[in-house]
């Protein structure tokens, strides 16, 4: 709770603001949009100590001022991972399984939950949401059964809907749920057949309030660069990484921190123009800091 703050008067605010938790940051009787964000330096270390100071806030290129400025540590987490099982990644999905347990059983605390989603044709849940590592390494020893979303038709789908994946995750797993949310991707990187774009699937995590990871890996038919996934994941606030044998402490180090300490500000949008997706941009007063964040919020229609 920030200073200064009576429980009542908070419980109002959050109310108001739908908090930093509880799917679209901004409807269109509510003022005030909250925006939850990872500071880093040069180096890719979490900065402490931050103060609203510290930050420039921009709707649609207008600065606006911050109205409230917090702090959330160790809030409880859902973490969504997403499994490419497609032909190009036929050959690492043990790998991908090993990674997403081990990380998993890093990450994981009391009272966070975790689930497991497969890509292949279809997009199907392989693992429910979970509060323990050790129930998903039970989950994934089997075949991913239940579809997630609707079925494709032949003509919409290709081998490796991954968009779908992301979107469906985000909407049907993580938008009805409070606390800090996120999808990690195990993937090279490359869509096929989806119905939805990479900016939709963006669009889905950002109205989840739900940041995206990924862990970039080889592709077997020699593709490397995938700029779409590269565009999903900074749209919703995250980074990539590129894979290396194992599972990177490096990488979970990232996330931990990331997940377990995030800035919180808000901020009352100039007016109400009227249009349903606004631009943020939030910027660090210091050269030598790199903010990310989600760069989009979602005002509803009346």
């Amino acid at each position: 709770m920030p200073p200064g703050f009576s429980a009542a008067l908070w419980t109002c605010v959050l109310a108001a603001a739908s908090g930093a938790q509880n799917g679209p940051a901004f409807r269109s009787r509510v003022e005030v949009v909250v925006v939850p964000l990872t500071v880093v330096d040069a180096n890719g270390v979490a900065t402490a100590g931050l103060t609203r100071d510290d930050f420039q806030v921009y709707d649609n290129d207008v600065r606006r001022p911050i109205e409230s400025f917090w702090v959330d540590n160790d809030v409880p987490l859902t973490l969504g991972v997403i499994v490419d099982a497609s032909e190009s990644q036929k050959e690492l999905i043990p790998e991908h399984r090993r990674t997403a347990v081990d990380l998993l059983e890093r990450i994981l605390r009391p009272g966070d939950r975790a689930f497991v989603v497969s890509v292949e044709e279809k997009v199907r849940l392989w693992v429910d949401l979970t509060g323990t590592a050790a129930e998903v390494r039970r989950g994934m020893a089997g075949t991913p059964v239940e579809l997630l979303g609707q079925a494709c038709g032949q003509s919409v789908c290709g081998s490796t809907p991954l968009w779908d994946a992301v979107s469906d995750a985000a909407s049907l797993k993580l938008r009805s749920l409070t606390g800090t949310k996120a999808l990690l991707l195990l993937t090279d990187g490359f869509d096929s057949g989806s119905a939805r774009t990479w900016q939709q699937a963006a669009d889905a995590a950002n109205k989840a309030d739900a940041g995206i990871y990924a862990i970039q890996y080889p592709s077997a038919f020699g593709r490397n660069y995938a700029p779409d996934l590269y565009r999903l994941v900074a749209d919703a606030g995250g980074p990539w990484f590129q894979a290396r044998e194992g599972i990177d402490e490096a990488v979970v180090a990232r996330m931990e921190a990331d997940l377990r300490h995030r800035y919180v500000l808000g901020f009352r949008p100039e007016r109400l123009s009227g249009k349903v997706r606004h631009n943020i941009r939030v910027e660090a007063t210091r050269p030598d800091l790199n903010v990310r964040a989600r760069k989009t919020y979602f005002q509803e229609p009346n």
